[in-house]
């Protein structure tokens, strides 16, 4: 029998996406600056990825935007080989996600923490995560180091008026420093941090009121940090709870998901969703799977399944459309269930705000489709609350100076000791002319971040 547990994680999941929706439609932003990771997988010294834009002005009107004093870009590609590491890039980040959730078993995550193995040393220093983020227009800086035997350090400062202040630092189980801003220093005689949960974790409880600047940091970092790598099944859900909600509750509506379909030109002329008991729950089986590779514990749940048909139009033989049959989506292309589990996550962040890491971009769909999402994110009128968009991806149609700046562009690339590291176009010291090929030049190797194919000699 499969318990209750998810039906009230789903719930969670859908209230706490309603929660911070209204937020963002209150003013709330919150924009990526820097993200900063180093023995995480195979990231044995530090990379860096960073938001800010260079001075230079390809693609100015469309590929970035200003905050505060900064100007930041809407959109970076990650290119590169295959086992270069580029979804180990998405993996460290849906860690700093996971290790936020109260579902999480973070003792479990931290006893399996990939940290990298290929040398004697990095498995005894904590792995390292830092990122610098715009929220209500005041710039964060939050970093956590994590080793074998729990927290090792945390800190959090921000800038509240030109210069960095501190509310935090933590060593092990001890807070070491607070700034003039951390408002109760007396509530530490009674919180105190956790061996394996972050102290910015415990001060957003709900059962401590002081700290309400730390409840809001960790609902964006929970829910405003959205990387795709949930099971399609799990989008899929949610994309049919919302469509049977009722409006006043809805952050997706049904003629959304349908116009963003057509536009799609797959084929589809409409949606439904009905509910269906089943004796397999195949979401249920997909998720649990997920997050017991995550390290988090789930007992089990009561299961309520949705079907999603698409509708084609039915033709006469003079192909006059004579009304409509319904296919399940199981049945429709690998393309079109991709697009239907992507819709959730790009319209959610297109329309509330936020960050979407999208590994392989490009899995199941066309080049050009893959084309116009990215320009959803560069564009304003679709883009209204400056959502970013960073994704991997092989297909190096999309490395086009028409579609992505230099510094858009990213690359990782791995040595021969297993170490990846990350550099931008922008980087390397090249003469960029108008007529300049970013993709013929990639091919031919100047950029690196590709492999370098051996002749498959088979004694066939």
């Amino acid at each position: 029998m499969v318990v209750r547990f998810m039906r009230k994680f789903r719930e969670n999941v859908a209230s706490s996406a309603k929660k911070c929706y209204y937020l963002i439609n209150e003013g709330v932003d919150f924009m990526l600056i820097e993200y900063r990771v180093k023995n995480f997988m195979s990231f044995k010294n530090e990379i860096v990825l960073s938001m800010v834009a260079d001075n230079n002005r390809e693609l100015s009107d469309t590929n970035l935007f200003q905050h505060e004093s900064m100007t930041l870009l809407k959109s970076a590609a990650i290119f590169g080989s295959n086992a270069s590491g580029k979804s180990n890039l998405i993996e460290s980040f849906s860690f700093l996600n996971n290790i936020f959730s109260s579902y999480a078993d973070t003792h479990k995550m931290i006893a399996n923490l990939p940290y990298f193995k290929l040398d004697t040393e990095s498995q005894n220093k904590p792995a390292f995560f830092e990122i610098s983020f715009f929220l209500n227009g005041k710039r964060h800086r939050y970093g956590i180091e994590i080793d074998n035997k729990g927290i090792y350090s945390e800190w959090l400062y921000f800038v509240p008026k030109r210069q960095e202040a501190c509310y935090f630092e933590r060593k092990r189980n001890e807070i070491v420093r607070t700034g003039t801003y951390f408002e109760d220093k007396k509530a530490l005689d009674y919180i105190k941090p956790d061996v394996a949960r972050p102290f910015l974790f415990t001060l957003a409880q709900d059962s401590i009121k002081e700290f309400d600047w730390a409840k809001e940091i960790v609902n964006y970092l929970k829910f405003y940090i959205r990387p795709s790598n949930l099971p399609e099944m799990f989008f899929k859900s949610m994309i049919e709870k919302e469509i049977l909600k009722g409006s006043e509750s809805k952050i997706l509506s049904k003629e959304e998901v349908l116009s963003f379909l057509k536009d799609a030109d797959i084929g589809i002329a409409g949606i439904s969703v009905i509910k269906k008991k089943t004796d397999e729950d195949e979401f249920l089986r997909q998720f649990i799977e997920f997050i017991k590779q995550k390290g988090q514990s789930v007992e089990a749940a009561e299961s309520n399944e949705l079907e999603t048909y698409m509708h084609h139009f039915k033709y006469d033989e003079q192909y006059n459309i004579v009304g409509e049959e319904r296919f399940p989506l199981d049945v429709e292309s690998r393309g079109t269930a991709k697009l239907y589990a992507l819709l959730f996550p790009v319209l959610f962040v297109l329309k509330n705000g936020g960050i979407l890491l999208v590994d392989e971009i490009e899995s199941s769909l066309h080049p050009l489709l893959c084309e116009r999402i990215i320009r959803l994110f560069n564009d304003s009128k679709t883009n209204p609350h400056n959502a970013q968009l960073i994704f991997t991806t092989h297909n190096t149609l999309l490395m086009n100076p028409k579609l992505l700046r230099r510094d858009q562009i990213y690359f990782i690339e791995k040595n021969e000791y297993g170490e990846s590291t990350m550099y931008s176009l922008y980087d390397i010291d090249l003469d960029i002319r108008s007529n300049f090929n970013y993709l013929n030049n990639y091919l031919a190797g100047r950029f690196g971040a590709i492999p370098y194919l051996g002749e498959f000699n088979l004694n066939i």
